[in-house]
């Protein structure tokens, strides 16, 4: 699988929220708006449906007493039990027109447009001119990685604080604590070079770990106070393997349930979505148990990018793309692979916001290299499909959420 930094370079997009919404005329019914003003993050639209419960005050008609009698009784057949038919999937991907979409409010993770981040009310800009690639929320603080890798400390004033070369890898845990990152040495063309360098940042405390023989780095997620990240070793085919890091540990721990080049690892820790580890044509994604080995779910349709908070869902883009964006963006059940619910357009990325929304960045007008090119990021409920826009429409080059 590409890495997910690369795809940012064009923009992003993220999950969650309040509201109802439509998608294309056969389905205008569903459309609804959904104030920005709501303070909960609950499933767009819809209504619960029930069926009356008999008064308990009704009198139950009596038991007649049978009498015995010396007449055999005849033989009953066995009722069958009844029959369930499973919940069909849904019939294709819902097509959303995010121009005629209602306002909801502000996504609800941290995200950007071109060198604002903003997410839940917070605001703050990055200095400078050169394209961002992540951002991450420290306390009342953000960082930033630049094309050139190098990444910067902004505080709540909007100044650099401090600056950090060869940093070409970040993400932060989501209440906003603590950020991970990795330093590599500059690249020598003509030259193969190695070691890593990782660092764990609440804020007041930075640990490190120096890792000499790694080739190259990412950091995958930062859950229950563990690390964990893909890198490839010194040999000749750079194969990628998943590793878990304890802050203040001597060392890395190589997971060996996980088989495959990690592609994702969930919020909680517990799964990972692997690709083969060598390059082929399959294209296929495989959603794992860390803990256990156990292979959830194979799918050769989709590419795994993403799962919800507490894992229940994974986002899946088509498994082969050959355009700037994903046409359809497919949210799954993460046990069994079943598809729950699609949505078609034109999207940059998906990634959840809550157990609840998915967040994606949609093209509006244009679209690639496109200078006149609008956007906006749209949030679908996972249990209705429901859609709105999460943000105004808007102008700017890159949208992109945390990781």
């Amino acid at each position: 699988m590409t890495p997910p930094y690369i795809g940012r370079l064009i923009a992003v997009v993220a999950v969650a929220a309040v509201a109802a919404v439509a998608v294309g005329g056969a389905i205008a019914s569903r459309q609804g708006p959904t104030s920005a003003s709501s303070l909960d993050a609950a499933p767009l639209g819809g209504t619960t449906s029930f069926t009356p419960i008999p008064s308990a005050a009704t009198t139950p008609s009596p038991t007649p007493i049978l009498t015995p009698t010396l007449t055999p009784k005849p033989k009953l057949t066995p009722t069958p039990p009844p029959t369930s038919t499973p919940s069909a999937p849904p019939a294709g991907p819902i097509a959303l027109q995010p121009a005629k979409l209602t306002q909801g409010r502000d996504p609800q993770v941290t995200y950007r447009l071109d060198h604002t981040v903003l997410g839940a009310g917070k605001e703050l800009k990055v200095p400078g001119s050169s394209s961002l690639m992540d951002v991450a929320r420290l306390g009342s603080s953000v960082l930033a990685t630049t094309a050139g890798g190098e990444l910067l400390k902004v505080d709540s004033a909007g100044a650099v604080v401090r600056r950090t070369p060869n940093v070409m890898t970040l993400i932060g845990t989501a209440d906003q604590s603590a950020a991970v990152y990795a330093t590599t040495p500059p690249v020598i063309v003509g030259q193969q070079t190695y070691g890593a360098t990782l660092f764990v940042d609440n804020g007041g405390s930075v640990k490190s770990l120096e890792l000499p023989d790694v080739q190259s780095i990412f950091v995958l997620a930062y859950a229950k106070n563990t690390v964990y990240y893909k890198a490839s070793g010194k040999g000749g085919v750079l194969t990628s393997k998943l590793y878990s890091w304890t802050p203040g540990a001597a060392k890395p721990a190589l997971v060996k349930t996980v088989a495959g080049d990690p592609t994702t690892v969930s919020g909680d820790g517990r799964l990972a979505s692997v690709v083969p580890t060598k390059s082929s044509p399959d294209g296929c994604s495989t959603v794992v148990e860390i803990a256990t080995g156990k292979k959830r779910f194979k799918t050769c349709d989709y590419r795994i990018t993403g799962f919800t908070p507490d894992g229940s869902v994974a986002i899946g883009t088509p498994a082969y793309g050959d355009s700037f964006c994903s046409n359809i963006i497919t949210a799954l059940d993460s046990r069994s692979g079943a598809v729950r619910n699609q949505w078609s357009g034109c999207f940059y990325r998906a990634a959840a916001e809550d157990e609840q929304h998915v967040l994606m960045v949609a093209v509006v007008t244009g679209g690639g290299q496109d200078p006149n090119t609008t956007s906006t990021v749209v949030r679908c409920s996972l249990e209705t499909a429901a859609c709105e826009r999460a943000t105004k429409v808007v102008a700017a080059k890159q949208i992109d959420f945390a990781r």
